[in-house]
């Protein structure tokens, strides 16, 4: 079965791509090519149902060799992003359908705020991160024994240590969830906190954006604590709900989508980096005067 197409995009052939490619920065290699394409795929300048150029083809217009070419290749397979087919060659995937939860926070990153997919990824983000805490905390409300709660609430207090440092509080607030969710006794809602998990390492300029009113967040949790601790899993699900979407309004309202100052042109598909595309300039010979 090929990748599904939106009805509302345009597919491009190898040789409109090929047109508009250029060589990679040689400090690039491996992820920046990697980088290219994603960018490229989730801009949609690259619509699901293309197929991409020939591997000689690709790595001769990128400037890299085919070794370098299929790693990156493979980066992107491995999200969801691409397929390789035996006598098919590759075609672009729709990534809604392919990805997995476990690319999200790499999808973000080869975004910036002014993308619109970058705030829809950002926004859908705080959603899961609701349901997880709702659920989570439901849960453990309804299993923990004392020694999750002396966790939870060791864990409660690293927070508030850290309400200076984002990227510091960012991750004691994964190790608190941690802690809830271990209460909980759900290893699938485990598994799904490592999605989040990654992100302080892996994109810190996201944390510093999510992470932008610690003080503000911090008070949430002796409430949290107090949940857990009374053991009613319907109040305390329906309750962290209502905090976290006023907590998460509020964010949202804070950053609202960005929208260019004035129109851009349109990007040429995998553009070349502009020192790569820009012409060497040429020494003009010194002639004497006769």
């Amino acid at each position: 079965m090929s990748p599904s197409r939106d009805p509302n995009t345009k597919t491009i052939d190898s040789s409109q791509t090929l047109a508009a490619i250029g060589p990679i920065a040689r400090s690039s290699v491996v992820d920046a090519v990697a980088d290219r394409l994603r960018g490229e795929i989730l801009a949609g300048r690259i619509p699901a149902g293309s197929k991409l150029p020939s591997e000689r083809e690709l790595s001769l217009a990128l400037g890299v060799n085919r070794l370098t070419l299929r790693a990156s290749l493979a980066r992107l397979e491995a999200l969801g992003l691409i397929t390789t087919r035996h006598g098919a060659g590759t075609l672009v995937t729709s990534w809604r359908e392919r990805a997995s939860l476990d690319a999200l926070a790499t999808l973000m990153h080869s975004l910036t705020p002014e993308d619109p997919t970058w705030h829809e990824l950002v926004t859908s983000t705080l959603e899961i991160r609701r349901i997880l805490a709702c659920e989570g905390i439901a849960l453990a409300a309804a299993r923990h024994d004392e020694k999750d709660l002396e966790m939870i609430v060791a864990c409660k207090q690293a927070l508030e240590e850290r309400v200076h440092d984002p990227l510091a509080y960012a991750r004691a607030d994964l190790a608190f969830m941690r802690a809830v969710v271990r209460a909980a006794r759900n290893v699938g809602l485990e598994l799904l906190l490592n999605t989040f998990a990654k992100l302080p390492d892996e994109n810190p300029a996201l944390i510093l954006d999510l992470y932008d009113h610690c003080e503000e967040a911090v008070r949430l949790y002796d409430g949290i604590v107090a949940l857990v601790r009374n053991g009613d899993a319907d109040f305390a699900r329906n309750a962290v709900r209502r905090s976290l979407e006023d907590m998460d309004a509020r964010w949202v309202a804070r950053h609202p989508r960005k929208v260019p100052a004035t129109p851009e042109e349109p990007k040429p598909v995998l553009a070349a980096p502009a020192e790569a595309a820009a012409p060497k300039a040429t020494k003009k010979s010194k002639r004497g005067k006769s």
